[in-house]
């Protein structure tokens, strides 16, 4: 079988279409994650875009990637993947380094953006969050048992509860994903820009098998090792204390 992108998509697919029929992403949890899902991927590419304009590019603009609508960043199949699988992509935003003053250091603040805007998401949905659990204390819609403040099961706080915080941890992420240093995520081209000789060579080199690279990916979930701990290190270190603090303000 040769590894070209068109059987790569195939195996996305079929990874996805397998971990929906086990179970791993059940249609409640695909529909809670999915709100956070789409901003999280339209916002990263329109950051993409926004840049690229504000740094004398016009291609973003010109294809109609200028725009936060959803419509113009989803790709068809890491939508399927993102609805039946629990992951997914947006279609990349097209560039011409040429435009750009500076095309190396130029390119990698375009790749910069779209991390950067998930973590502003993050921090928006922490913000979000401790302003839903104030309005939630004050209302009195939660109960109290074993000591542990909760929600009723199925209510639309509940949902809400669920959708808020799918997206604070959806969007870091995200972020966090696309600055590892492997072709085709951001990334590589962040820190392309930084690096000289045979480094350099090798991380375009790596460009030619950044599909297969995106599959291993996926197939082994080697990255939940790496992300884990520094994802929960910044939600129990960072985001949480926001929260905590907002709720102690307002409530």
């Amino acid at each position: 079988m040769r590894f070209d992108k068109t059987n790569l998509i195939f195996i996305f697919v079929f990874i996805a279409i397998m971990s929906f029929i086990r179970g791993q992403n059940t249609i409640e949890e695909t529909l809670l994650s999915l709100p956070g899902l789409i901003i999280a991927l339209s916002l990263h590419e329109f950051a993409h875009a926004r840049k690229a304009v504000k740094l004398g590019d016009p291609t973003p603009e010109m294809q109609g990637r200028y725009t936060i609508s959803p419509l113009a960043h989803l790709d068809p199949v890491g939508t399927i993947c993102l609805l039946f699988g629990g992951f997914g992509w947006g279609k990349p935003v097209e560039i011409n380094p040429t435009n750009f003053k500076h095309p190396e250091k130029d390119g990698a603040k375009v790749a910069f953006a779209g991390p950067l805007m998930n973590f502003i998401l993050s921090f928006i949905f922490a913000v979000l969050y401790g302003i839903f659990w104030v309005y939630i204390i004050k209302s009195g819609n939660y109960s109290i048992s074993a000591n542990m403040i909760g929600l009723k099961n199925g209510s639309v706080w509940a949902v809400l509860n669920d959708v808020l915080i799918r997206a604070m941890y959806l969007n870091l992420g995200l972020a966090l994903f696309n600055l590892l240093p492997f072709p085709p995520l951001d990334g590589s081209k962040i820190y392309r820009a930084f690096l000289k000789g045979k480094a350099k060579e090798f991380l375009y080199n790596l460009e030619n098998y950044s599909m297969i690279i995106i599959a291993i990916i996926f197939i082994t979930g080697i990255t939940s090792y790496i992300l884990t701990p520094i994802i929960s290190f910044i939600v129990n270190n960072v985001l949480w204390p926001i929260i905590q603090k907002i709720v102690e303000l307002l409530v």
